[in-house]
C-alpha cells in the first residue's frame, strides 16, 4: 500500500475510533401550572394556543430550540384544588401532584416553571360577596406556601421559577355607571393587598415576581385615554377594557394582546 494511501486510512480509523457518537440534543422542559390564564382561556373557548405561556414559550424557544411546554394548567382551578384536585383529571391526582411527579422525573432538564394561581380563590367577591372573599384569602395564605415550597423541593435550584401579580378586573366598573367609579378605585387597594400578599410568597420561595399588575397600569387613574365606546377614561381603565374581555363580556380573562402583554412581564422576569 502507498504511503499516502495508509495515512489516509490511519487517519480516517483514529476519526472514526475518537470521535464520541452522535445524539440529538436532550429536550429542556418549561412547566406551566396555574389557573385558567395559564392555558388561554378566552369567552366560549376553552384551552387556546393564544394564553401568555405559548407566547412566552414562542420567546424562549428562539433562545432555547430543545425547549419544550409542558401545560399543566386548568381552568377555574383554585389553589385548594390545585393542591387536592376536584376540578381537572390528572392520573397523579391533582395539578400539584402531576407537576411534582414531572420535576422529578425530568430533574436537572427543567429550564423554567411558571405559576399563576389564587385568582378563583376571591374571583366571588366581584359579585360582592364579601364573606366568601375573606374565605378564599384565608386559603390562599394557608395553601400558596405550600404550593411553591412543594415546586422548589421537587425542582431544585435548577428551573427559573416565576409566578405573577394580577391584573384588577374591577376597573371595569368604572364604564358601566357613575356610583361604578367608586367601585372601581376601591377595588386596586383590595386587588394590591391580594398581590402584595402572593409576591411575599412567591419571594420567600425563590420565585421570580412578574409584575402584570403594573403592566396594566393599574393605579394610573390620572393619564386619560380615549377608548371606543366609552370615550375618555384613564388609562387603568382603558387597559382593562382593552387587554381583558370585563368590560364588553363581564369575563375577566384576557384577549390575545392582553395574553402578549403578560407574556412580555414574564420574559422580563425570568431572562
Amino acid at each position: 500500500m502507498r504511503p499516502a494511501r495508509l495515512a489516509i486510512l490511519v487517519s480516517s480509523l483514529l476519526l472514526l475510533f475518537a470521535a464520541p457518537p452522535a445524539h440529538a440534543a436532550e429536550e429542556e422542559y418549561y412547566l406551566a401550572l396555574g389557573d385558567s390564564l395559564s392555558v388561554g382561556a378566552q369567552p366560549g373557548k376553552g384551552p387556546t394556543d393564544e394564553g401568555y405561556t405559548d407566547r412566552l414559550y414562542a420567546d424562549l424557544k428562539t433562545r432555547d430550540p430543545n425547549l419544550r411546554l409542558v401545560k399543566l394548567g386548568c381552568g377555574g382551578e383554585t389553589t385548594t384544588t390545585l393542591l387536592k384536585g376536584g376540578i381537572c383529571a390528572y392520573p397523579a391526582g391533582s395539578q400539584m401532584n402531576a407537576a411534582v411527579a414531572f420535576l422529578k422525573e425530568h430533574r436537572g432538564h427543567v429550564r423554567y416553571v411558571t405559576l399563576n394561581i389564587g385568582a378563583n380563590d376571591t374571583a366571588c367577591t366581584l359579585g360582592g360577596d364579601l364573606l366568601c372573599g375573606v374565605q378564599g384569602v384565608g386559603a390562599v395564605i394557608g395553601n400558596l406556601p405550600q404550593i411553591t415550597t412543594g415546586l422548589r423541593s421537587a425542582g431544585g435550584d435548577g428551573p427559573v421559577y416565576a409566578g405573577m401579580t394580577y391584573y384588577d378586573p374591577g376597573l371595569a366598573s368604572w364604564v358601566q355607571s357613575d356610583a361604578g367609579k367608586a367601585v372601581a378605585i376601591g377595588s386596586v387597594g383590595l386587588v394590591d393587598i391580594f398581590n402584595t400578599w402572593e409576591s411575599g410568597v412567591y419571594a420567600a420561595s425563590g420565585f421570580k415576581v412578574a409584575d402584570v399588575n403594573a403592566a396594566f397600569d393599574t393605579h394610573d387613574f390620572f393619564t386619560q385615554a380615549e377608548l371606543k365606546p366609552y370615550g375618555t377614561v384613564p388609562l387603568n381603565v382603558a387597559r382593562i377594557c382593552a387587554w381583558t374581555y370585563q368590560c364588553t363580556h363581564n369575563d375577566g380573562h384576557a384577549t390575545p394582546e392582553g395574553y402578549r402583554r403578560i407574556a412580555a412581564t414574564f420574559l422580563r422576569a425570568v431572562t
